[in-house]
């Protein structure tokens, strides 16, 4: 059990080391280190041992704005704080210190009782040994930016530290960024499906562009395309905002939130909507078999026009379909293709009357005859 609440609270200590040296914590966020720093000793010690360790392995800083000085004096000071073994009730209330030592600021003889008992390189080396390397570290990897991307006709499926899977389409790029209060994605380009989690107390939240996709325990698609963000409930249900929508004067940030005044909307199980820079619209009925199809690399298409048909097989392929003819762009296709071959397609569109499709290098015109 002691082993179990050593392992957490050094996860919590990586989770607030991280962000302190991100320099993105905000005075509600100060605030709640203060108070996890109060609760206990343990908490101190944590903090003091990965903050050193990261500093060695990166030589980083902390954010400046709230020094490790300042913020051990606060939680020291506390009357909620048990003092540290071998500390007296008299060495715990100690004044300042002579006039021969400038200020003599009680964050500083925190610091120093502290690393009188455990002494900083040997708390580094021990934990390099035990705790932080077997949890700091992965705490600290844990919760750092993460970068992941696809290739042309390449998926991939990544389960998160948080029990989460999430699948990757062909040509998409994501930013992973956990943090005490929020799973955070950032779908930079391309689509990916998501199975979270359950965890109420750290929404899981996918960005892409000005759109906001929030949930907690559930199932769904986002799909980045360049007419908007498409998002497909496939099981529970996602809160979408988006900020984009709004005047830029209107818009607000917050930290926890991030959907103050933003428009928003409810889509459930079955249900899509997509997203623009002018509108939230309200959600509609999804054919999940069409909106899934890449996970089995199929495409499937319903009255769709060729020119995002072509769009779609171009993630895919290197041999890029190329539509010369806005005629042509408009015809519309029904059918299910294989994703990573082309030739069924071809041989769909060399089979309709008035459509011309030439193989000429690397790409495959289709105009009018």
């Amino acid at each position: 059990m002691q082993k179990s609440r050593n392992k957490q609270v050094y996860e919590e200590a990586s989770e607030w080391v991280v962000e302190l040296h991100l320099g993105e914590m905000d005075a509600v966020a100060r605030e709640q280190l203060d108070a996890w720093l109060r609760r206990s000793p343990e908490h101190i010690r944590a903090f003091l041992q990965i903050s050193c360790l990261c500093e060695e392995l990166e030589d980083s800083k902390l954010d400046l704005g709230y020094s490790l000085e300042a913020l051990i004096a606060r939680a020291r000071a506390s009357t909620k704080v048990i003092a540290l073994a071998g500390e007296t009730g008299a060495s715990s209330r100690q004044g300042p210190v002579p006039s021969g030592r400038g200020t003599g600021s009680t964050s500083r003889l925190g610091i120093a009782r502290l690393s009188r008992l455990f002494s900083w390189r040997s708390a580094v080396l021990a934990s390099l040994a035990l705790a932080c390397l077997g949890l700091g570290l992965a705490g600290l990897n844990a919760y750092r930016n993460t970068h992941l991307a696809t290739g042309t006709g390449e998926q991939r499926i990544v389960h998160l530290a948080d029990g989460s899977t999430m699948e990757l389409n062909s040509e998409s790029r994501v930013r992973i960024r956990f943090s005490a209060r929020e799973r955070n994605v950032e779908l930079v380009e391309g689509q990916a499906l998501f199975k979270v989690a359950k965890d109420l107390t750290r929404p899981f939240v996918v960005q892409s562009a000005g759109t906001r996709v929030r949930a907690v325990g559930t199932q769904f698609d986002v799909y980045r395309k360049i007419s908007g963000t498409q998002v497909t409930v496939v099981e529970g249900r996602v809160a979408v905002f988006a900020q984009r929508a709004l005047p830029p004067a209107q818009r607000t940030a917050d930290r926890y939130t991030g959907e103050a005044g933003s428009p928003s909307v409810l889509v459930s199980t079955g249900e899509q909507v997509t997203v623009t820079d002018q509108e939230v619209p309200k959600p509609r009925p999804a054919n999940l078999r069409v909106a899934t199809a890449w996970t089995q690399r199929e495409l499937v298409f319903d009255m769709t026009p060729l020119a995002e048909v072509a769009q779609e097989f171009n993630r895919y392929n290197t041999r890029k379909l190329v539509i010369s003819d806005p005629v042509v762009a408009t015809f519309h296709v029904t059918g299910i293709f294989p994703s990573a071959d082309p030739d069924l397609l071809l041989r769909f569109l060399r089979a309709q009357q008035g459509i011309n499709v030439v193989a000429a290098g690397g790409e495959i015109r289709v105009s009018r005859k």
